[in-house]
């Protein structure tokens, strides 16, 4: 078997703080990946230029296509993000532990504008804090680390990070995806995050300060945890706060808006996606 099909698995410990607290160890979990990475495939957006600059896809829908120099020495290392109006947008979260799929089978299974993977999991598929699809909770709240991406029936659509404002049962969710850990607190803050320096392919999401949801991918593995932290928050992109999302293998993006066609597929199949669908209401 060539180098290329061969999984091995790699022990993937994240350590998060915020604002100079210290330390606070997070769970561990054995995460499938596969070297080397493979390329993403977008048909739209040159992936070689330095900044794409924002181009309007579809209604509520911008993609921005950058390649980073410095991240990786004589590299320059691509990036793509979406910028979404939630006003015109929904977040759907589907989840399916016994049926884990391919991200691309997730999208031809249910078309949407935009997707990408979700949050943690273990080895058998379940995933490793709470999840809500379509208004039914499944699993259970990191309690003093992570983030969550939340939605309400309403549209609201916000990133509320669990160690300074907690999960309340009493709230009720649309849909809502937790994982860990932050990489910008509110504010613009960079966490402070103890990742071993270990690089890896990463999905993230973020809000702006403008109210506006951010998804952010490298399909390469360029960044630490750390150095994700440190470029979001330093990054134009006017960030007000970042989730890090499952990376390296289970990283994947696919946008289907206008003219625009990506296509990062994850390496290994996903038990929960994040996927982006016209406001219908």
């Amino acid at each position: 078997m060539s180098a290329t099909l061969k999984w091995m698995w790699v022990l993937a410990v994240a350590l998060a703080t915020g604002c100079g607290k210290g330390a606070t160890p997070l769970p561990t979990r054995l995460v499938p990946t596969r070297m080397p990475t493979i390329a993403p495939s977008p048909t739209s957006t040159e992936p070689g230029s330095a900044d794409s600059g924002w181009v309007v896809a579809a209604r509520g829908i911008e993609v921005r296509n950058l390649a980073v120099a410095g991240v990786v020495p004589d590299t320059a290392t691509p990036i793509y993000a979406v910028r979404l109006d939630p006003a015109l947008v929904r977040l759907r979260v589907r989840y399916a532990p016994d049926t884990p799929q391919l991200l691309r089978t997730w999208v031809a299974a249910h078309h949407p504008l935009v997707a990408i993977n979700g949050g943690f999991f273990t080895a058998d598929n379940q995933a490793t804090a709470l999840i809500v699809a379509d208004g039914e909770a499944h699993g259970a709240s990191y309690a003093g680390f992570g983030g969550m991406l939340a939605a309400s029936a309403d549209g609201r659509v916000w990133i509320q990070a669990l160690r300074e404002e907690p999960y309340d049962p009493a709230v009720r969710l649309d849909q809502a995806i937790q994982s860990f850990p932050m990489l910008v607190y509110p504010g613009g803050v960079v966490a402070e995050i103890s990742d071993n320096g270990q690089r890896a392919r990463r999905t993230a999401v973020a809000m702006d300060r403008a109210g506006r949801l951010l998804i952010i991918v490298c399909p390469t593995s360029a960044f630490s945890l750390q150095a994700l932290a440190t470029w979001l928050a330093s990054s134009d992109l006017e960030i007000d706060r970042a989730l890090n999302f499952d990376g390296g293998s289970s990283s994947g993006l696919f946008v289907d808006a206008g003219d625009v066609r990506w296509q990062i597929d994850s390496f290994t199949t996903l038990p929960s996606v994040l996927l982006i669908e016209p406001r219908t209401s």
